[in-house]
């Protein structure tokens, strides 16, 4: 029986404080896509509201745990999010410049049907409708694309700079590189500009990803 006098006292819980929490446990999404990376900074400010919340004086509030919870869930998988995007974006960088690098050394070798195979097939077909293959013996395609011929005429002691522009913003999935070939047998430069994207290829035992160029411009 409780001594006469005594009640149990009831605090609210602070709806800032749920709110956060919830976000918190909403913030393992922000690692789908930079999309729903605001959830996160969502959580941290709702979290920053809930502990000031309960902290005020005369509020005798409750949740301060849940404003904890909320606000260490929200800081880890905002974390987490940036630093997979940016090691996956340095990653594919340097994916692109490798792939980009081994297409000159297969020009520079004058093995032209390994460059024309390291090439989306839609490229060479809008280049070239009646594209059908090297038959015969005859020179790949790729030979007579003006951006190859620039650099096979460039010769091969050129100096060469390989750098990615980054991921196109109107497709979303291609990615920039940019070429530069100094000085030429001429003394000139040549500049070429790539588009590369990736695509599904199955294996025997499994399926990897492969990088192929999709466009080739000559000039900066």
């Amino acid at each position: 029986m409780e001594p006469a006098g005594e009640t149990i006292g009831y605090r609210p819980v602070s709806r800032f404080a749920l709110a956060a929490a919830a976000a918190g446990v909403l913030s393992s999404l922000a690692l789908t896509t930079p999309l729903l990376w605001l959830i996160p900074l969502l959580g941290i400010a709702l979290a920053i509201l809930g502990l000031a919340d309960v902290a005020r004086p005369g509020a005798e509030k409750a949740g301060q745990a849940a404003a904890l919870l909320g606000l260490a869930l929200s800081v880890g998988f905002g974390a987490q999010a940036v630093t997979a995007a940016v090691v996956s974006h340095t990653i594919t960088q340097s994916r692109v410049r490798g792939v980009a690098s081994l297409w000159l050394d297969a020009l520079r070798e004058n093995r032209l049907a390994d460059a024309e195979s390291m090439l989306a097939p839609e490229l060479l077909s809008s280049t070239h409708p009646d594209h059908s293959g090297n038959e015969d013996g005859d020179e790949p395609t790729i030979g007579s694309l003006p951006a190859v011929m620039a650099i096979r005429s460039c010769g091969d002691a050129a100096g060469r700079t390989v750098e990615s522009t980054g991921r196109d913003e109107k497709t979303g999935e291609q990615w920039g590189v940019r070429v530069r070939l100094s000085p030429c047998q001429d003394g000139g430069t040549v500049e070429v500009q790539l588009q590369l994207k990736p695509e599904l290829v199955n294996e025997p035992t499994q399926r990897v990803e492969r990088w192929t160029i999709s466009q080739i411009d000559l000039g900066p």
